[in-house]
Formats: structure tokens, sequence, C-alpha cells
């Protein structure tokens, strides 16, 4: 039993001593496949949220009188709720990307992880800005009020969609050039 131990003992010694290096590659893969649901279910609300957006912005010059107001305020009404919940998903899966990233992993898997974290982080934002035109919808009074919010909200989602696919285009060349580390850990 003795000499058994000694044996155990020296081979952990030996890998410590080689600098064997135990990646958490399976459990990263797992957290990343997480991020994959959150970041599918956030396209897809943005994806219904941006339809009724559109048939929002195509009522507005229609609107003759309070009646047409109150029925495009009510779409805006229901515009809210899937840019929140994209907003949501979309930040769960950078929090998913981020706790990946702090596992022990090679460098570049690491750096992949953290610029996909901050994307999904910056592409939560933009569905929050985009919840600014039919709040602007609702909220205000004057077609100019309306018109003056709006461009801010546009201007914000511009800068941000910016934001998040210059960080989509850094975290694609990582991948693109480690290919052989994705996975096959």
């Amino acid at each position: 039993m003795k000499k058994n131990l000694l044996i155990v003992a020296a081979v952990l010694f030996a890998a410590v001593m080689t600098g064997c290096t135990v990646y958490q590659t399976d459990k990263a893969n797992k957290l990343v496949d997480e991020a994959n649901v959150a970041i599918e279910d956030a396209n897809s609300n943005l994806e219904k949220g941006n339809a009724k957006l559109v048939e929002m912005e195509k009522g507005v010059p229609e609107i003759g009188d309070a009646d047409d107001l109150e029925k495009l305020r009510a779409v805006a009404k229901e515009i809210i709720p899937m840019l929140e919940k994209a907003r949501d998903r979309y930040k769960e899966g950078g929090s998913k990307f981020e706790e990946a990233g702090k596992l022990n992993l090679q460098d570049k898997f690491k750096e992949y992880l953290d610029f996909k974290g901050k994307e999904m982080k910056k592409r939560g934002e933009i569905a929050d800005a985009m919840i600014g035109e039919p709040r602007s919808l609702i909220n205000t009074s004057k077609r100019e009020d309306f018109d003056k919010e709006v461009e801010a909200v546009v201007a914000k989602f511009k800068s941000l969609k910016s934001e998040a696919d210059d960080l989509a285009a850094k975290a694609d060349k990582i991948y693109e050039e480690n290919k052989q580390i994705f996975r096959a850990n």
C-alpha cells in the first residue's frame, strides 16, 4: 500500500514539475453553450421587436387623430417587453462568456471569450437603446418632440452597433487564427 502511494505521489510530482496544465475547456464549453442559448433567444426577441418597430414607424406618418395615436401606442407597448427580454438575454449571454473566461483556459480562448462577453453586453445596450423609440411615442405629445427623441435613439443605436460589430470582428479574428483550440480540448 505504501509503495502504491509513493508511485501516485511520484507521478503527481512529475506532472507538477513538468508544467502539466489542466485546462477547464469542457466547463468553458458548457458555459458557451448556455450563452448561445441565451443569445438565440435574444436574437429572436430582437427580430420580433424590430418587426413591430418597423410597423410602428410606418404608422407614425399616418396618425390623423387621437384614436390613431392610441392604436400606435398600443403597438409601442407590445415592443418594449420584447426588446427588454432581448436586452436581458444578451446580458445573460455576455455574463456566461465572462464566467467562462475566468476559468483556467488557453490565453487565446480567454481573449476570445472576453471579446464575446463584451460584444453581447453591448448588444444588450443596443436593445435597451431601441426601447427609446417606442417609449418616445408613448411619452411625447408632439410629433417634433418624438422626431427629436428618435433622432437621438438612432444616433445612440448606430454608435453602439459599431462598437458591438468591432468586438465581434476581434473575436472572429481570434477564432479564425486559433481554430485548433476551440472545442478541440
